[in-house]
């Protein structure tokens, strides 16, 4: 169990940092992956809360959670549109029921419910506000804040894997109110780096319908036209001669 909080928690840690730091800038390749661990993390805790018994108990909660985080990760690569709204709508999951486990409420369905109507809300926002580069800076922040402080009070042994049941916010915020406060924190400084990092070093990409967002890259430079070519005229007709 030792060794496995400690592959947790470094894990975690590491790809809190980039999510949190430089979640838009590598937004291309950081966000399938993060849907991937997420997707899981969130499937299994749902399952939990609707159906009861222990994390990742089952074999069947195992199996679900799996094939949930691969469509999550596939969706997260291929289509940017889908990858800003399940952003949205896990970090909202998380954050609703990290309130809801903060609070000392033990009922699993609630826990659901709130973090289910928190995820609706930020993907409706999402997309009907239509300010992807926004939120995703501010969401990448709160996704990668939310991954840094829950490795690093594995590492502390300040929480446990067991307690990951309320999902990563909701395991610190039940430890202490403090916990959240360095989670905003963190949070906050991830916005300001990222907004603070010029545009040049993010990544661009590879496909090219973006909908109705905006692709999270750099401005397009704009070079000077070529000139046009020019092509010498036909002078080979026949003189004609001046009246």
């Amino acid at each position: 169990m030792f060794f496995q909080t400690i592959f947790v928690a470094m894990l975690a840690l590491l790809l809190g940092l980039a999510v949190c730091f430089a979640g838009f800038r590598l937004f291309v390749i950081l966000l399938p992956i993060w849907a991937f661990f997420a997707g899981f993390g969130v499937t299994a805790q749902a399952i939990q809360d609707l159906f009861g018994g222990g994390f990742l108990a089952t074999v069947a909660s195992w199996a679900f959670a799996l094939v949930v985080a691969i469509l999550f990760a596939v969706a997260a690569y291929f289509f940017y549109y889908a990858a800003v709204v399940l952003l949205a709508a896990i970090v909202g999951y998380e954050i609703g029921g990290g309130i809801v486990a903060a609070l000392g409420m033990s009922s699993g369905f609630l826990h659901f419910i709130v973090g289910l109507v928190l995820a609706l809300a930020l993907s409706v926002a999402v997309v009907f506000f239509n300010l992807p580069r926004v939120f995703i800076i501010v969401l990448t922040a709160l996704a990668g804040a939310e991954m840094i402080m829950t490795g690093v009070l594995l590492a502390l042994n300040r929480v446990s894997l067991s307690d990951l049941q309320w999902g990563d916010v909701g395991a610190f915020l039940r430890s202490s109110w403090f916990w959240g406060l360095a989670y905003l924190a963190i949070a906050g400084a991830g916005v300001a780096v990222q907004l603070l990092l010029p545009h040049a070093y993010s990544m661009k990409p590879y496909w090219e319908d973006q909908g109705t967002f905006e692709a999270p890259t750099p401005e397009t430079s704009h070079l000077p036209a070529a000139p046009a070519p020019t092509y010498p005229s036909d002078t080979s007709g026949p003189e004609v001669p001046a009246t």
